[in-house]
């Protein structure tokens, strides 16, 4: 994978994406068929035994931190709810992919394991309060948690297989918001503990990331219904999986302690660069627009 192109469109203040400003962001390319064989054998169980918690105890990790780790083991731990929306589509009916999103699912929850495990060794930190926790918020998402699906799998039925390109798409979107987040948080605490754990973990992530890219590249390019489709799906809503979920105060200190910045910014134009690239998604800038929802001050 190469370094991105630098686009006009995509500059934001004294943020103008320089070529260096986000190496770590592929451009996307068919990368050829994914071995979902090799990838369902070799997936990455429980961390416990190779996490540096002792590390962790001699120089522990900043408050701001540690509220990030705590907001993404949140975010990992709603996989399980994203999958039971995905399987209820046509997306079911296609082994191939079921397969990867069952193996993926493991993984994240892996993650998600871990993270809790680092929180856990620090045993000043006080997490923020889930408003899912509050009675009648906890009401309407068991409401929602039981209508949802049916919806989705009507309309996703009644459209047929060019549904899956939108939650195919989605994941690619979010495994890249994904590798901007850890470079942002090892940026503004460089803990060497905390590199060795998600350099490791964004080595798993690089699968997630080809397996995605590859599926949005193919069903994309295969099918006009399929890029309108994801089209109005990006435009009409995007922010990354999970996030409705989440507390609306912790998603914001999220957008605002990682990308306020000059370096944020550069990837927050790195994202919305690598959309532009899709078939028939260019122009979207989905990530800006969700960054600037929660506080982000990014220009057009």
């Amino acid at each position: 994978m190469t370094d991105l192109p630098t686009t006009p469109e995509n500059t934001f203040d004294d943020a103008a994406a320089t070529d260096d400003a986000a190496e770590w962001m592929p451009v996307p390319e068919d990368s050829g068929d994914f071995d979902i064989r090799a990838y369902t054998r070799t997936a990455a169980g429980s961390h416990a035994d190779s996490l540096p918690l002792e590390a962790f105890a001699e120089h522990p990790l900043a408050g701001k931190t540690l509220r990030a780790i705590a907001y993404l083991r949140d975010l990992e731990r709603f996989t399980m709810h994203h999958m039971r929306d995905v399987l209820v589509t046509p997306s079911h009916k296609d082994a191939r992919l079921t397969a990867f999103l069952a193996t993926w699912a493991f993984e994240k929850y892996w993650i998600a394991d871990a993270f809790d495990r680092i929180l856990a060794a620090h045993s000043s930190f006080v997490p923020a309060k889930n408003r899912a926790r509050l009675r009648v918020v906890r009401f309407g998402r068991e409401f929602a948690d039981r209508v949802s699906p049916i919806f989705t799998a009507v309309r996703a039925n009644l459209i047929g297989e060019d549904f899956i390109a939108i939650h195919v798409t989605r994941g690619f979107i979010d495994e890249l918001v994904s590798r901007a987040t850890y470079s942002q948080i090892l940026k503004k605490d460089d803990n060497e503990a905390l590199t060795e754990v998600l350099e490791g973990f964004q080595v798993l992530r690089n699968r997630h990331l080809q397996f995605f890219e590859g599926e949005t590249l193919r069903r994309l390019e295969e099918s006009n219904s399929a890029r309108k489709l994801t089209r109005s799906s990006l435009k009409r809503a995007w922010a990354p999986t999970g996030t409705a979920e989440q507390p609306t105060q912790e998603t914001r200190f999220m957008m605002t302690y990682l990308f306020s910045d000059a370096s944020g910014r550069a990837d927050i134009a790195a994202v919305d660069r690598v959309v532009d690239s899709l078939p028939g998604q260019r122009g979207l800038k989905v990530m800006s627009k969700a960054a600037r929802r929660f506080g982000v001050k990014v220009t057009a």
